[in-house]
């Protein structure tokens, strides 16, 4: 049996079809190429979580931060009277009671990650923390543990230095996913 030999040209191509490859995979990983950034105008969205008895509970956008009654009325939720009508931050999650008393508080940590929000990693429950990548339940517990243990971080890095189970690569990944205090507190 004899092997087969290609000629300048066939291996030209088959050397330009591997490159081609090797390019595309880059681009889709990531790995030479940076993701493009979000379109104008996502990034300063306001996103407010409504629940209970109303028409449409779900998740809703606003271009800037909402009123507590703007964001009832867009998900269909009944007519109140509130003694202050506050704006509500970014995250937030408003729940009506069974007496139609709204109750602000914040969204879970997989639904701020989903929409491209941070989680403050002070305020974060364990089963927000295991929601990001690269940290599980155990370690999400480990940082819950310090937290209590040793009062609120003071900046990301300490994770390294403090919590068991960090180093310096995957800290750089968690950096995108987790803050530090926001200047949008929720109003609780």
């Amino acid at each position: 049996m004899s092997l087969r030999y290609f000629s300048r040209s066939q291996l030209g191509v088959i050397l330009l079809l591997g490159a081609a490859l090797l390019v595309l995979y880059a681009w889709r990983a990531h790995v030479l190429f940076a993701p493009s950034p979000p379109p104008p105008g996502i990034m300063s969205l306001t996103f407010v979580e409504v629940t209970g008895p109303v028409a449409h509970p779900g998740v809703y956008s606003f271009p800037q931060p909402p009123t507590l009654l703007e964001a009832l009325e867009r998900a269909g939720g009944p007519v109140i009277s509130v003694p202050a009508n506050p704006t509500v931050a970014t995250g937030s999650r408003i729940e009506l009671g069974p007496k139609g008393l709204p109750r602000i508080g914040r969204m879970s940590g997989a639904q701020l990650l989903t929409l491209g929000l941070p989680l403050d990693l002070n305020r974060a429950t364990a089963e927000d923390l295991a929601a990001v990548p690269e940290i599980g339940p155990a370690l999400a517990n480990r940082i819950v543990d310090y937290r209590q243990a040793h009062g609120p971080f003071e900046k990301i890095d300490e994770l390294e230095e403090k919590v068991l189970g960090f180093g310096p690569k995957n800290l750089e990944k968690l950096k995108s996913y987790l803050v530090i205090g926001s200047q949008e507190q929720y109003l609780e």
